[in-house]
């Protein structure tokens, strides 16, 4: 047991990287984007190909985990976040540009599914701690890669992009000493996405925990973008902005760890039972917050509920899924997360655009919380029966 600890503790060490070296050239994409050509229509499409990316190609991606080396995959991850980010240091136009934040999005597509299956399996005993690390090590690189990406940029908008391609070099020979290569590939694996899709969804225990870590996502999705234009509404100073987005960041790194642990040991059916709450009555706050410190303290502790249903929709999924198909299925539970943080947003914009006003928004974050809270009380205490 001690033995795999470390090596998730290694896992952790090549996530943080991975991650950070990809939300490095966030804060200069707009402007990059724009010296390039794009219209202001275009930026936002450039700024989320690489996540539209994401949560359509590990529909597929997953297979790979079940069928090859979940090693090789994130080294092929790795080569191609790096080639990706390199060829931007060339890129002449802003079609190159949304071209290469694709293939950004494909390595991680490849990637993120290897390391979801190597979390489960060495999380067999304590899967909250494991997948804590994880999601743990992953917030971290939210924290740190945009104000890295900030102060590169002030050489040049290119040379966040150097270093992120620096970073996932590191990153793929760090694998070479932190993933070890000891799984054997499943030769009689089925590689139909539709096979995966349905031992993903025949259990009816799966739809709760999606829909758990779907109340999370798409939650943080509206509050992720509404709290900053709140806030510039208000007149807050774009440090203390940034300073609300990336302290909540810290936060859901800290919980991830902590809570994971916590729920090995006391149960998970409880935390998932009170992050609902913190999630409806902590967004309802939000609306009448008016202040940098309301708002700071206010968006803690949404983050905290947050946190906890994305991680445990992790850890029951984790536990459910045939272990045979256990990369499809996770790869495919994490899109369809994943697809509400696109959803919220859009929602949330459609609202705010017809009402004119702000708070509706955040009304709206807490629908998917509020029909997912009686279901929970169906939640088994620690281990979900095998899909």
């Amino acid at each position: 047991m001690r033995d795999n600890v470390a090596r998730m503790y290694g896992i952790g060490v090549f996530t943080f990287i991975l991650f950070l070296s990809t939300l490095i050239g966030t804060p200069v994409l707009p402007k990059l984007s724009q010296e390039l050509g794009a219209s202001d229509t275009l930026i936002p499409v450039i700024l989320s190909a690489s996540l539209i990316t994401v949560v359509i190609a590990q529909f597929f991606t997953g297979i790979l985990a079940d069928r090859w080396s979940k090693r090789a995959l994130i080294l092929i991850g790795a080569l191609l976040g790096s080639v990706s980010s390199l060829l931007t240091l060339i890129a002449a136009d802003w079609v190159p540009l949304l071209l290469l934040r694709i293939l950004a999005g494909i390595a991680d597509a490849i990637a993120m599914p290897a390391l979801l299956v190597i979390t489960s399996q060495l999380g067999t005993e304590q899967p909250g701690k494991f997948f804590g690390i994880l999601r743990g090590s992953q917030g971290l690189s939210f924290v740190v890669g945009p104000a890295l990406g900030s102060l590169f940029s002030l050489a040049s908008l290119r040379t966040p992009f150097l270093a992120d391609g620096i970073l996932s070099l590191v990153a793929f020979f760090a694998a070479f000493k932190l993933i070890k290569d000891d799984d054997r590939p499943q030769v009689t694996h089925d590689l139909s996405v539709f096979t995966g899709i349905k031992r993903l969804l025949q259990h009816r225990m799966v739809y709760v925990y999606l829909l758990l870590g779907i109340s999370g996502m798409f939650a943080y999705g509206i509050l992720a973008n509404f709290i900053p234009t709140k806030a510039q509404i208000l007149g807050l100073a774009p440090w203390q902005i940034g300073l609300i987005i990336s302290t909540g960041a810290l936060v859901h790194s800290v919980t991830s760890f902590t809570v994971g642990s916590l729920s090995d040991r006391y149960g998970r059916k409880l935390f998932a039972i009170i992050a609902q709450p913190i999630i409806i009555i902590s967004a309802v706050i939000l609306i009448f917050c008016n202040g940098f410190f309301p708002i700071l303290i206010t968006y803690w502790v949404f983050v905290v509920g947050e946190t906890i249903t994305f991680l445990l929709s992790f850890v029951y999924a984790s536990e459910a899924f045939d272990k045979r198909y256990i990369g499809t299925s996770m790869a495919i539970f994490d899109s369809m997360i994943d697809l509400s943080l696109a959803v919220g947003p859009f929602l949330g914009i459609l609202a705010f655009g017809i009402s004119n006003q702000i708070n509706y928004p955040f009304l709206i974050a807490v629908i998917p919380s509020v029909i997912c809270l009686p279901f929970l009380f169906s939640l088994p205490s620690r281990t979900g029966k095998p899909v």
